[in-house]
């Protein structure tokens, strides 16, 4: 008996023992915010290695140590709790939501991430970034506000295109333009193939029917993991635009109006009436040359042509729901009148988005915008209509008007003021875009989704001159549609799986479109009240040309993480092109990634100060380009010929059954943190090989063929990027923020086709003084040397190939001297708020850059009487010591002083205050006593009001006046400045 009662003893007693080592406790975690179980929840006990995670019911079960006070609950998207161990074995948990984190899902294609869980490398700008900004069109609001987009505003024309580089582009002579994804419907982009060009190298702005009122965000696609699930048209960068959508709650209405006026940011100073008439005198005397007896009358043309632009702008818009349906609806109205005479735009815009939930498992919704564009336009760019070239060049003694005070034909610079007076050159585009989907849910995780989407787009342009400008006057009228229709089809799956989480994504999409393009002409009108074409006397041209193309792709991506620490994603995407060659109409693209939160390794101190959220990835991937254009591969034939007096055709393009789009392969290594709980840092690096690059390559003339489309040529950008946004104060009245962003980027040529140089350097043209180079940028400036003005002789000098200097410098003694794309881009921006009050200043600049003012061998041009010259030119050389602008009014380099060279190549880097704004909110507890706002705020913006520059630059450094062109960046033909605005708005809450 004692012997049995000692061994129940012995037993008790290490039983007690185990008891008091280890316990098993469970429970059930769940959201604090709709009480619903959370999976993956992470379970540990706290300063150990030792836990679990919840299951997809939210359950955990967890074996505790003796001695163990508390656990640790983690999850994404929730706030960290800690929880005191009791004496009881089951402990349930809800978790708060935590609102910052949530914040921080992206946009990538065909769906979401989270921003701390993907390994994408995205750039996100939000509507709270450029709320109330005085913008045209979205582009604007990407301008310095993410690392690695290089935003130039084409000119300060109304509705120009603007020029958008991602990384440095992706191809060297196809189309440049990023692709734009609105609701998940790819749009039409063909800006350059909507209008006549007006004498401008930039086309219509494709987002230019889109209100940014109605964006709620747009995420820029960088790198490969990114662009890949876009296959062939990602090779340029792509950008995802996210339109409003409605909440469950109380319906909430907003009403904003804004008015404001504008001003060039610079202009060129030309010599007044009696300046020129002296000039010339002086000119022509110092040369033994007849003096005419000039007209004493005086104008300023530049003073004539430029007016203070006003803009007003009605935004009004509502959204609510309940948990069924959820509802959008935006309306904007706008007038603008530019700076410039004659140049006005009035868009009216509206968007409905809707999301219904049918049942538990279908879910219904439409995104849907309609806009409507009436527009004036100008010419803009190397056009002696375009009202400011017209103005800097027109003699200044000649007037608008005649003695008997009509309208005057002023010659080959066309007298502007007349033109905007009498002449009609319209342009009215309407627009309307969206998609309609329906979401089942087949079972928990997996989910079916069709979306049928369309972008119809409608341009009418009008033209009509008068017989004072034209003889008899001249017309056109132009109508294009672009209508497409898109059809995807997804299939999403997501589920944990205890530590192991997947995300799958399967899709088919079918888009087509057709763009057709009409065009009559006639001269001779017997009056100038007769605006319509078809009272022309002498028809032109009568036009029509119909393009069409489909595309069939097939995609899919695959995430897996595992607990939480290390990501994978890897997609896939085949496209089928109608654009290319039969043996080539397929190409395949792909890209893999990896991720390493460490910030979630047992090892890393989840406790510190210093950083948290600590990630590092890697990814690599193929993407194309396919923007070259209609019916390329084709032997086509051109109609017209005359062959011995019969009707006939002319070969005119060259078959290539082997055509294929461009490729560009993409390596990009990121590493992100959150630091001292206060400053996100995002650290990129890439590096771009674009292969099989779509090029014209010349033929020889015995063939019959000047040229031919080939894949043929490599290019290569690398450079790395730094984002960062800190919250430098935040208390109770005052709060202090921070974004900074900045992207590196170097653009060689690896190889082109053969056609050397004179140092048998095979190059490209892109215009007369740019040309992409083997070895050097894309964007190369290829030109004279100048070497100033001697002052002993008042002579020009320029330097030969060899830097020796000549005052007859040849065409063989041009180098390489510069480059459009500059070094480095980026921008800042300081927010505050004290109270009620808000201030906001964003600087956007630019770095080394070079810009080509073509204009200026009119303006500097010495022996040439037919034009006004600048003031600069006043500054002439008059004896020995003398530093001056230009040569001696008989100096043997007087007639060459105006040609190419970097006399006109200008530093373009600059640093502008793009934006301040300040503003005053009207305390809530004031509002509610009136029983009818929620919120009401009065604010004013100026835009484009200071910049630093080289203090030689003649104008507007933010200028590029070639649109989404490739080959040619950072030249300008008098294009219009840049506008200085200042707006006055009201934003009220209903």
């Amino acid at each position: 008996m004692k012997k049995l009662l000692q061994s129940l003893f012995v037993l008790l007693f290490f039983a007690s023992t185990a008891i008091a080592q280890d316990r098993t406790i469970t429970g059930t975690v769940t959201s604090s915010d709709d009480k619903l179980p959370i999976p993956g929840v992470s379970v540990r006990v706290t300063g150990t290695q030792i836990g679990t995670v919840t299951d997809a019911n939210g359950k955990y079960s967890v074996i505790v140590p003796s001695g163990s006070k508390t656990l640790d609950f983690s999850f994404i998207g929730y706030l960290t709790k800690n929880i005191t161990i009791t004496a009881s074995n089951t402990i349930n948990v809800a978790l708060a939501s935590d609102s910052k984190t949530l914040s921080d899902v992206v946009v990538v294609g065909y769906g979401q991430q989270s921003k701390v869980l993907t390994t994408q490398t995205t750039a996100t700008v939000k509507a709270e970034s450029f709320k109330n900004m005085p913008i045209q069109t979205p582009q604007q609001a990407l301008q310095g506000q993410a690392a690695g987009v290089n935003m130039i505003n084409s000119s300060g024309v109304l509705g120009s295109e603007a020029q958008i580089t991602i990384r440095g582009g992706g191809s060297i002579s196809a189309a440049g333009r990023p692709l734009y994804v609105v609701d998940g419907v790819p749009l039409n982009s063909s800006g350059g193939d909507y209008t006549q060009t007006q004498g401008g190298s930039s086309g219509l702005n494709p987002l230019i029917n889109i209100s940014p009122n109605d964006i709620e965000s747009m995420t820029v696609l960088k790198d490969a993991s990114a662009v890949a699930i876009y296959g062939s048209r990602g090779a340029n960068g792509v950008i995802l635009i996210t339109t409003k959508k409605g909440a469950s709650g109380k319906t909430r209405i907003s009403a904003d109006y804004q008015n404001g006026f504008s001003s060039p940011t610079s202009v060129e100073e030309m010599m007044t009436a009696d300046q020129f008439r002296q000039f010339r005198t002086d000119y022509l005397k110092a040369n033994n040359q007849t003096v005419p007896a000039y007209p004493t009358a005086s104008y300023n043309w530049v003073d004539a042509v430029i007016r203070t632009g006003k803009s007003n702008t009605v935004n009004l818009n509502a959204s609510g729901g309940n948990e069924k349906t959820k509802f959008y609806l935006g309306g904007t109205y706008s007038d603008e009148s530019g700076y410039t005479l004659g140049n006005n735009l009035k868009r009216l815009s509206g968007r409905l988005n809707l999301d219904h939930k049918i049942s538990d498992k279908f879910t219904i919704g439409l995104n849907y915008s309609l806009s409507h564009i009436d527009m004036d336009r100008i010419g803009s760019e190397n056009n002696t209509y375009a009202p400011l070239t017209a103005a800097y060049l027109q003699l200044p003694y000649i007037t608008p008007y005649g003695p008997d005070g009509k309208f005057q034909n002023t010659g080959f610079v066309a007298n502007v003021v007349a033109i905007a007076a009498t002449g009609i050159n319209k342009n009215y585009s309407d627009r309307s875009t969206g998609n309609a989907y329906l979401e089942y849910k087949i079972i928990p995780g997996l989910r079916l989704k069709t979306d049928w989407g369309i972008d119809n787009y409608g341009i009418d342009e009008k033209y009509r001159e008068t017989d004072l400008l034209t003889p008899g006057g001249y017309a056109y009228r132009t109508h294009y549609t672009d209508n497409k229709w898109v059809n995807t089809n997804t299939l999403n799956y997501d589920k944990t799986f205890g530590k192991h989480t997947i995300a799958a994504l399967a899709g088919y999409s079918f888009e087509t479109a057709k763009l057709t393009q009409m065009m009559v002409e006639g001269s001779g009108f017997v009056s100038d009240d007769l605006p319509n074409v078809g009272s022309a006397s002498t028809p032109i041209t009568a036009s029509e040309n119909i393009y069409e193309w489909a595309l069939q792709s097939f995609f899919g991506r695959l995430n897996y993480d595992f607990d939480k620490k290390y990501l994978f994603e890897a997609s896939l995407r085949r496209d089928g092109s109608s654009r290319f060659g039969p043996n080539k109409k397929y190409g395949n693209f792909y890209a893999v990634s990896g991720g390493w939160l460490i910030s979630n390794e047992a090892f890393f101190n989840k406790d510190n100060n210093i950083a948290q959220n600590l990630k590092l990835t890697a990814s690599y991937g193929t993407s194309g380009n396919d923007n070259i254009g209609f019916n390329a591969y084709y032997g086509t034939f051109a109609s017209g010929s005359n062959y011995l007096g019969q009707a006939g055709l002319t070969p005119s393009n060259v078959p290539n059954p082997d055509l294929s789009w461009e490729e560009t392969g993409q390596l990009d290594i990121g590493l992100s943190a959150r630091l001292f709980k206060a400053i996100d840092v995002q650290f990129n690096f890439y590096n771009k090989n674009t292969t099989g690059a779509l090029l014209t390559v010349p033929y020889p003339y015995t063939t019959g063929y000047a040229s031919a489309n080939r894949n043929v040529g490599k290019m290569r950008n690398r450079g790395y990027e730094v984002s960062i946004n800190s919250d430098n104060i935040v208390g109770r009245d005052f709060t202090w923020r921070t974004s900074f962003n900045i992207g590196f980027n170097k653009n060689t040529i690896i190889d082109l086709p053969v056609n050397p140089d004179e140092d048998g350097r095979n190059f490209l043209t892109g215009s007369a003084v740019q040309r992409a180079i083997t070895g050097y940028s894309k964007n190369s400036f290829y030109l004279i040397r100048y070497n100033g003005i001697n002052p002993q002789t008042g002579n020009a000098e320029w330097l030969k190939k060899d830097g020796t200097v000549t005052t007859t410098p040849l065409a063989s003694d041009r180098v390489i001297v510069g480059k459009g794309n500059p070094d480095f881009s980026g921008g800042i921006t300081n927010t505050f708020t004290y109270k009620n009050f808000d201030l906001s200043a964003f600087f956007n600049f630019s770095y080394g850059n070079d810009v080509y003012l073509d204009g200026l061998q009119f303006a500097d041009n010495f022996s040439s009487g037919s034009y006004n010259k600048s003031v600069k030119l006043l500054d002439y050389w008059k004896q020995p010591g003398d530093n001056a602008f230009a040569p001696a009014l008989n100096s043997s380099t007087r007639t060459t002083y105006q040609q190419a060279s970097t006399k006109q190549l200008m530093d373009g880097s600059y640093l502008r205050l793009k934006t301040l704004s300040a503003g005053y909110s009207f305390p809530k507890e004031l509002l509610q006593r009136t029983k009818l706002f929620t919120s009401l705020r009065i604010y004013f913006q100026g835009q484009n009001i200071w910049t630093i520059k080289n203090k030689d630059f003649r104008g507007d450094p933010e200028i590029s006046a070639n649109g989404a062109s490739n080959l040619v960046l950072g030249q300008s033909f008098f294009a219009l400045p840049q506008a200085k605005t200042f707006t006055f708005g009201v934003n009220i809450g209903l």
